[in-house]
């Protein structure tokens, strides 16, 4: 797109977004020494039907029980605006991880989906904000946004104990139900009587986390990943959705990085993993293969330790993730001047923006008005592939981060096909 499009686009998005769109729009494309992640040029939910939330409730229009949720009132719509035709049966496999950059950029080492490359949507698709897998599932399984879920991130304020939770195994935070109120797809299908499973490990069965966001299906476990792909497939017969979880490439980005060798070869396994649980599915059956968000190689780390005393001055708890971090403030702090004061400090390797910013300008989506309590009064977003380091009292030496919004991160692959 030539500049002056590209300024007019910009500039239609000011007036629609306001002030989140200007610190978007003055920090898009811009960049610091070493950095090479350009940031994501479309801004979270700007186009709800772009998003990964979409998913599910198109899924629910193709198989002729719409399902109505909170964000998304027409699921026609959403399939209509996703591209997926009517069927019988769906097997939904989402891989943990996979970001549309990490997967096209390595489409050598995942030759069925390279096969059916013809089938990506062909319009940009993107993860909610932050890209973070508690965030990101809990979206998707509602089908909805982190502002009616209450979940913000890998860690976040538990606001009836003042301490910290931990929003994957939900460590010292609420009963999942009481955190996250919205119905599940799943559990919305079945009430239309459309039968749902999942295939997955022991350790994710009735989890907090699938309580909150994958509530409401026959769980099935198989630890072995090929095996759990065959019966995810097998299982299409039965069920009118097969929802197939794929943990391993999430696992060996972090361990050893998004461009490794190890990397691309768990991809492989991935690849083969999809493809045997697409030759075991029923004739019609549609599979929809999609992601809860990218990774990126950590460059640039910035110690938590190392910060000075004043830029923690009135600083209650920090949380989030290393890539976007979350400050709670003491009562009577500014959160706006706090942010620019963040934000001064890391020099273009983050950019920051206060809470009434995040909620005027739908950066989570909407809030409901429990969700408000849970949220950051400052959010801190790293660019490049910089990150904060040691929150929580020690280092975390992961080689693959995610959880901003660069390009790599946000945007998801979503493939559809008819077998």
């Amino acid at each position: 797109m030539k500049r002056g499009r590209r300024h007019k686009a910009f500039c239609r998005l000011l007036i629609l977004r306001g002030s989140t769109a200007h610190f978007l729009y003055h920090r898009w494309g811009k960049k610091g020494a070493g950095m090479e992640e350009q940031w994501c040029q479309e801004l979270p939910f700007s186009d709800i039907y772009r998003h990964l939330p979409a998913v599910l409730p198109a899924i629910s229009a193709s198989l002729g029980a719409p399902c109505p949720t909170a964000l998304y009132k027409n699921p026609e719509e959403c399939r209509e605006r996703l591209d997926l035709p009517y069927c019988s049966s769906c097997l939904f496999i989402f891989v943990d991880g996979l970001g549309y950059f990490n997967l096209t950029e390595n489409l050598s080492y995942a030759p069925f989906l390279r096969s059916i490359k013809s089938f990506f949507h062909p319009s940009p698709f993107f993860s909610c904000f932050p890209t973070t897998t508690a965030a990101a599932i809990s979206s998707m399984g509602t089908g909805t946004c982190p502002g009616l879920t209450s979940i913000f991130g890998y860690t976040q304020i538990n606001p009836f104990t003042g301490r910290i939770s931990q929003m994957i195994s939900f460590r010292d935070a609420p009963d999942p139900k009481e955190v996250q109120k919205e119905p599940t797809l799943f559990s919305l299908l079945g009430r239309r009587g459309k039968k749902v499973a999942t295939v997955g490990e022991k350790k994710f069965d009735s989890s907090p986390l699938t309580l909150a966001a994958l509530d409401g299906s026959q769980y099935f476990v198989e630890k072995n990943p090929m095996a759990a792909a065959k019966m995810a497939g097998s299982l299409t017969f039965d069920f009118d959705l097969t929802y197939f979880y794929i943990p391993s490439v999430d696992k060996a980005g972090h361990k050893f990085g998004c461009q490794s060798e190890e990397w691309k070869a768990v991809l492989e396994e991935a690849d083969l993993e999809i493809k045997s649980a697409f030759e075991a599915a029923k004739k019609g059956t549609l599979l929809v293969v999609c992601a809860d968000h990218g990774m990126v190689e950590r460059r640039k780390s910035f110690n938590f330790s190392a910060l000075p005393k004043k830029l923690m001055d009135g600083v209650k708890l920090v949380a989030g993730e290393q890539r976007d971090v979350m400050l709670y403030l003491e009562d009577g702090q500014d959160p706006r001047l706090k942010a620019e004061e963040w934000e001064k400090y890391f020099g273009g390797w983050a950019m920051t923006f206060d809470k009434r910013q995040a909620i005027e300008r739908g950066v989570f989506g909407p809030l409901s008005a429990e969700s408000g309590a849970y949220l950051g009064d400052v959010i801190v977003c790293f660019r490049g592939e910089a990150l904060l380091d040691g929150m929580g009292g020690k280092d975390i030496e992961m080689p693959g981060v995610h959880g901003s919004w660069t390009q790599a991160e946000a945007r998801i692959p979503l493939i559809a096909v008819v077998k």
